[in-house]
């Protein structure tokens, strides 16, 4: 392992490439080899944040794939393991986040393949490491079940990652034309491979390269830094000594998980492919504009619009003082999301809803599933149309179309929300202007009253959401002369999971 670390200047190329100076003297051009050494400490810490936003997943994998640094960050994957074993050796999602992490570095993966591996079992490898986790029990054939929703999330990011321009790039310049055969084969040939003897291989391979690591920080880092960085390879070292008797009893279950898993990348790949156009079959669903809706109601108001003088809802104008642990509704909110959802309410009451509870959110094959509307089951049984739930909850064509309904069922300790009847709606043009009906004054209005739930998405957890099902009303608008919405392509019931964006 004597060729694991590079010279100085090879160091320096690698934290040009990533373009994150290691501190001010690097900007200077005055950089030393103790400031590479604190550098590889950072590094070697880098993946103990269990909760990443998708830009640092795909950061993160893309710095993974530089020359040198990869090997670096691999060791701290491994180091991220056999700190939460450490904590417990006999939980036993810790030992499966480390074959996560091992199978990841498979030889046979080749560069390429190993970077997709990283996209798409990360979100899994960070479920596996949650403290919560050792409450679920551990049987054989139930680690693809448990780890199902973060599955789905792998899935989500591994999309993205595909369609990055320098991802495409390669693909092309490797000839791959289905990425998503590939990568299940791919995933089939680590299944083949795995065995206790080619983990402790790799894991091996890691623990050289990590000793190499330590040894420059031990060298030319601080005293203090040197006495963490040997406090780390010790756990590594010691929990390289109980994976001879622990790796075993988690083959057979693995290789079942990686089946499934192939053939769960094979049905994604099945589901993109079927695309006019290239395109994600998501975006062959299309919702009505703001001005379409508008012209549409002027020639034909449907049923759940009425003409009146005044909303009989009218909304919030100023919001609601924010208890604390509630989510912040105000206009001066940090989550776009949220900000200003006062003006939603006609009125609004903080609420705390006890678990168990379950609430309902409708939508549609592009809404995402953890936002911030919601009702209680009572309010949803309630609605016997679209037209029903259009009227009383107050929900334009343009932003939500319907067709699919999802549950959530309320996690231990509850869930702080505000709860109330929704405001009254009127029709705007794009341009901001309330459409007049007539010349006495008279607006189109969605009545609103319905009783509403907003909740913050990041309150959400992803393993008590339910799959999608179907409404009873179908996917098109409901608006007279609309175009009938076509589902040919349009991969329906599945999760969009997205993260607040703040």
């Amino acid at each position: 392992m004597t060729d694991f670390l590079p010279s100085k200047k090879d160091l320096l190329n690698a934290l040009a490439t990533i373009a994150a100076p290691v501190n001010k003297a690097i900007k200077k051009g005055q950089e030393t080899l103790s400031d590479i050494a604190d550098w590889l400490w950072v590094v070697l810490q880098g993946d103990f944040a269990e909760e990443q936003s998708t830009a640092q997943i795909v950061t993160g994998t893309v710095i993974s794939m530089i020359p040198f640094v990869d090997q670096i960050c691999d060791v701290r994957d491994l180091c991220a393991n056999a700190s939460k074993i450490k904590e417990d050796s006999n939980n036993p999602w810790g030992w499966i986040g480390l074959v996560l992490t091992l199978i990841g570095l498979f030889p046979c993966l080749g560069s390429l393949f190993k970077g997709f591996f990283k996209v798409l079992l990360a979100p899994i490898r960070r479920f596996m490491l949650k403290p919560a986790t050792k409450a679920v029990k551990f049987t054989g054939g139930n680690i693809y079940k448990a780890a199902e929703p973060t599955i789905e999330s792998g899935i989500t990011e591994f999309n993205k990652f595909l369609a990055r321009p320098a991802v495409k790039k390669a693909l092309k310049e490797a000839k791959i034309t289905n990425v998503y055969k590939e990568t299940a084969k791919k995933i089939r040939e680590v299944k083949g491979k795995l065995t206790t003897k080619a983990l402790l291989e790799v894991y091996d391979k890691l623990v050289g390269y990590l000793k190499e690591t330590v040894a420059f920080i031990d060298k030319y880092g601080s005293k203090a830094i040197g006495q963490k960085a040997r406090a780390m390879l010790q756990k590594v070292i010691d929990v390289r000594n109980l994976a001879n008797q622990k790796l075993g009893q988690f083959i057979k279950p693995f290789q079942e998980f990686l089946e499934k898993l192939a053939v769960r990348i094979e049905k994604e790949g099945d589901a993109t492919y079927k695309a006019t156009s290239n395109v994600k079959n998501i975006h062959n669903f299309k919702r009505v504009s703001q001005d379409g809706e508008l012209k549409s109601v002027l020639n034909n108001k449907p049923k759940w619009v009425d003409v009146a003088a005044k909303m009989k809802y009218k909304p919030l104008v100023d919001s609601p003082i924010i208890p604390k642990g509630f989510p912040d509704i105000s206009e001066t909110s940090k989550s776009r999301a949220l900000r200003s959802a006062y003006n939603t309410f006609h009125k609004a009451k903080a609420v705390h809803i006890p678990e168990g509870e379950i609430l309902y959110r409708v939508l549609d094959p592009r809404s995402a599933d953890n936002s911030i509307c919601w009702m209680r089951e009572s309010e949803y049984k309630k609605l016997t149309s679209k037209a029903d739930w259009r009227r009383y909850f107050a929900v334009f064509a343009s932003w939500n179309n319907n067709g699919e309904v999802v549950k959530y069922r309320v996690p231990e300790g509850g869930i702080n929300v505000w709860e109330g009847p929704a405001a009254s709606q009127t029709f705007k043009n794009s341009a901001g202007k309330v459409e007049k009906v007539d010349n006495k004054g008279n607006i189109f209005v969605l009545e609103g009253g319905g009783k509403q739930i907003v909740l913050d998405p990041n309150d959400l957890v992803h393993a008590n959401m339910s799959k999608r099902q179907a409404t009873p009303w179908g996917y098109d608008s409901g608006l007279v002369g609309d175009a009938k919405t076509s589902m040919v392509g349009v991969p329906r019931l599945e999760q969009n999971w997205y993260g607040d964006k703040k």
